[in-house]
């Protein structure tokens, strides 16, 4: 962070300084001065649409979901290739109580995205929107695909999708994320009794 910091202050619009930034205050949960970095990264570089991300994750957090909507669609847009865009586009779009076009949104990023059908995150995605949505065979059928797949996430994998993480909580992490879709999947199939 200090030397993010001392970057910054010696040239101000250097690339990713801000988003670094912005990055290591949203983590330790300073998100007045992750959105100021996020702002001053994209006030600087206008062209690193990453800081859109992050930007929309410190939204999300202070439950300024129009905010979240518009920036994640904004990098989706930017990085239509990228499933966390997509994840955390639904995530707040079924938040704001829109599980269509959270279902919608899943459902674009299998299209999209080589190998999307591997993700077990986008279908927890996909599952919760079809719970929301009274869809239960769908909803327990999505949950199903990610618990299967999330059996065969690594620590390592774990890490890779949380770069931005202290490495420590990975094993943590990866069990509240199975835990999660185990109670996913138990709602999906008492609701459908």
């Amino acid at each position: 962070k200090r030397s993010f910091q001392r970057a910054v202050n010696h040239e101000p619009t250097i690339l990713w300084g801000h988003y670094q930034l912005a990055r290591i205050y949203f983590v330790e949960g300073n998100y007045a001065r992750a959105l100021e970095e996020a702002n001053l990264e994209l006030e600087g570089n206008p062209e690193n649409l990453r800081a859109l991300y992050v930007r929309g994750l410190v939204h999300a957090y202070r439950n300024e979901l129009g905010q979240a909507t518009d920036d994640f669609t904004r990098f989706t847009a930017w990085a239509p290739k990228e499933w966390a865009g997509y994840n955390d586009l639904a995530w707040v779009l079924s938040k704001a109580g829109q599980d269509e076009a959270a279902r919608d949104t899943v459902l674009r990023a299998l299209q999209e995205i080589p190998d999307a059908s591997k993700n077990p995150w986008l279908w927890n995605a996909l599952g919760v929107a079809e719970l929301n949505l009274k869809q239960y065979p769908r909803a327990h059928a999505a949950f199903q695909n990610a618990q299967n797949l999330a059996a065969g996430l690594s620590e390592a994998d774990w890490r890779r999708a949380y770069s931005g993480n202290h490495p420590a909580q990975a094993a943590s992490g990866l069990a509240a994320f199975r835990a999660a879709i185990d109670e996913n999947l138990r709602r999906s199939s008492n609701a459908a009794q």
